[in-house]
């Protein structure tokens, strides 16, 4: 599909309906979320810019992983790092710049300082809630372009219980997958549980024969526990734990010869928690946290500089109270102590260093006037290695009248170095580069601005936002030297603090419900990345838009849906620039209340890359399933 026409109709589409929305109400915006203020309240009373993708969401792209699901979200890119790691990009930052979180919960750190996306299945996400623009003043470091809060299903006191199973397999025959995952949920009057599980493998595949297999073999695990017991009506105590594990091996060549690249990957957190509400406006939480990340890099036959094993964690213990004071004024207050740890072993270089954090932060939500409530916040950080921080957020949301707001922000976040960044030297690109770390380097800082408005009116609703960030201190790789010659030649990479850069753009959001059963919705961003030291930003869209075209036949229990995303001139370190789509198709057919089946194509007219030359053809993978619910 030419890119223009596809930007052309996209754009036509949400124009229509953004400007059509400006009184009643849609279900879109009732959605509750907690991500953006720490408290509960429908997306359209929520501060800045807030996306919600739903259950049934994820399901109607039959998204996997939440790398998967992420892929319609306004204004991210999820794109592929070292390894093949899959991360957010939020609004032109960089992936380090996007915290995740699982209920809340920070996740240690990954491979090279990614939380791969594809660690994290969706059995048993309840929501995924997007914050876009800085959250530091919550959330502090990471949080410097925007939050993903990852939120499960809660135990349960009902019997509840779902599985899932489906099969996969490009039309060419050379791969397919398949994978079965469920959960179960039930307890008594004052004991809830839920249990999760999920297993699948996938065959690698090539189509020249030759290194690198164009995608590789893995077998994905995950099972997680959640445990609540309600010690009386207004407090309960909760613990849970989770465990996620993959195996990856493909073809690559390595150091002169074709090697087997190997990694085991796991990911573990557990949780304890105290929640407390009294008199129905004051609220308390707290919440003892541990995650880890293990991974071993191997190669066979046995490569010395691609042997390398990574151990992360992170503990966490946080505490907040919530309460109304006034009649108008919603205060948040809480801290949070947290420390960071690395273990990393490379060609026997190794490092074994940790951080520690300790915080205070405080909000207001203050409604001034009927139409108008006014958001802010404040956190301090005090950081073993930078010191301390401050981070501001102020916020508005002015009713303009019924279905109709204006929105605008402003605030600021940081980044403290990673400790790989710090301390750990590590090789890429087949070892043919070498990534120096720098003890001196300094925090980034950005300063953030939004305006924008947003509204409803019947069976639509749309919205428009312009937004700018400023970054500072921003850190970059910067070559320093090559050593050897010929296939021995190695070229050095510092990392150091180099460059200002501006993210600025606009973002467009809207959906509309159409006669027959069909409903259209979609978003698009415009990004200006601009590092000033004269480079664009690498790796960057300057536009990418999501459309999903849906249709519903309730009396035959049918629906089913077209969706494509499209990506613009992404530019890379060797100066090419691509564009690409890529569209799906999925059905589904309700059996009775109890079963379902559905069937669906992904990439469905064959992408077609071109990067230094050479074509690349992604496949297209048909699927089906059962889906099984009581």
């Amino acid at each position: 599909m030419p890119r223009h026409l596809f930007r052309l109709a996209l754009l036509g589409a949400l124009l229509f309906a953004t400007a059509a929305a400006h009184a009643g109400t849609d279900q879109n915006m009732d959605k509750m979320v907690v991500t953006a203020t720490m408290t509960e309240k429908r997306i359209a009373d929520a501060p800045g810019s807030i996306e919600v993708i739903s259950a049934q969401d994820i399901t109607e792209l039959n998204a996997q992983t939440v790398a998967q699901a992420l892929e319609s979200a306004t204004g991210l890119i999820v794109s592929n790092e070292s390894g093949r790691v899959k991360v957010p990009s939020i609004r032109g930052a960089r992936a380090k710049h996007t915290l995740i979180l699982l209920d809340g919960r920070r996740l240690a750190y990954g491979f090279n300082d990614m939380v791969d996306l594809r660690q994290i299945p969706t059995t048993m996400v309840e929501r995924i809630e997007i914050v876009r623009g800085p959250a530091s003043s919550l959330y502090g470091s990471d949080a410097l372009g925007g939050v993903v809060n990852i939120i499960t299903k809660k135990a349960s006191r009902e019997v509840t219980a779902k599985a899932s199973g489906q099969y996969g397999r490009q039309i060419d025959g050379e791969n397919d997958r398949f994978n079965f995952g469920g959960y179960l949920g039930g307890g008594t009057d004052q004991v809830r549980t839920l249990l999760a599980m999920e297993a699948g493998h996938e065959n690698g595949w090539d189509r020249n024969g030759a290194a690198p297999d164009d995608g590789f073999s893995q077998e994905p695990a995950f099972l997680a526990g959640r445990l609540a017991w309600d010690l009386t009506d207004g407090q309960s105590l909760s613990a849970g734990a989770e465990y996620m594990q993959n195996t990856y091996d493909g073809l690559q060549f390595y150091e002169g010869s074709d090697r087997t690249r190997t990694a085991d990957e796991s990911r573990q957190g557990y949780f304890l928690q105290y929640d407390a509400a009294f008199m129905d406006v004051h609220n308390v939480m707290v919440r003892l946290n541990r995650s880890e990340f293990d991974n071993e890099l191997g190669f066979t036959p046995f490569a010395a500089s691609g042997e390398r094993v990574t151990e992360q964690y992170t503990n966490q213990l946080e505490a907040r109270y919530s309460g109304l004071f006034l009649g108008n004024h919603l205060l948040t207050a809480g801290g949070e102590v947290r420390r960071e740890g690395l273990d990393d072993t490379q060609n026997d270089m190794g490092t074994n260093e940790h951080t520690d954090n300790y915080s205070l932060f405080f909000q207001d939500e203050f409604q001034i006037l009927d139409p108008l409530t006014l958001t802010l916040s404040l956190r301090y950080d005090s950081h073993s290695e930078f010191g301390e921080h401050w981070s501001p957020r102020a916020s508005v949301v002015y009713t303009i009248l019924e279905g109709l707001r204006l929105k605008g922000s402003f605030g600021q976040g940081f980044r403290a170095p990673s400790l790989s960044e710090l301390y750990v030297k590590s090789l890429r690109q087949k070892g043919k580069l070498v990534y120096e770390a720098n003890e001196d380097l300094k925090e980034e800082e950005s300063t953030s601005y939004e305006v924008g408005v947003e509204g409803e009116y019947g069976d639509m609703y749309g919205g428009v936002t312009l937004f700018r960030t400023e970054v500072d201190n921003l850190i970059e790789s910067v070559f320093d030297r090559s050593e050897g010659t010929g296939k021995n030649k190695k070229d050095f990479y510092i990392y150091e603090n180099i460059a200002e850069a501006t993210l600025q753009g606009v973002e467009v959001q809207a959906g509309v419900k159409l006669p027959l059963g069909f409903s259209l919705d979609g978003n698009a961003i415009w990004l200006d990345a601009d590092n000033k030291s004269g480079e664009d930003v690498g790796g960057q869209p300057e536009f990418k838009a999501f459309a999903k075209l849906g249709y519903t036949l309730p009396e035959y229990r049918l629906r089913a849906n077209f969706h494509a995303s499209f990506v613009d001139q992404m530019t890379y370190a060797e100066g090419d620039k691509e564009s690409y789509t890529i569209c799906g198709v999925y059905l589904a057919k309700d059996i009775n209340d109890n079963f379902e089946i559905f069937t669906g194509a992904e990439n469905i007219f064959g992408t077609r890359l071109n990067r230094n030359d050479v074509e690349q053809i992604e496949p297209v993978t048909v699927y089906a399933g059962l889906t099984m619910k009581f």
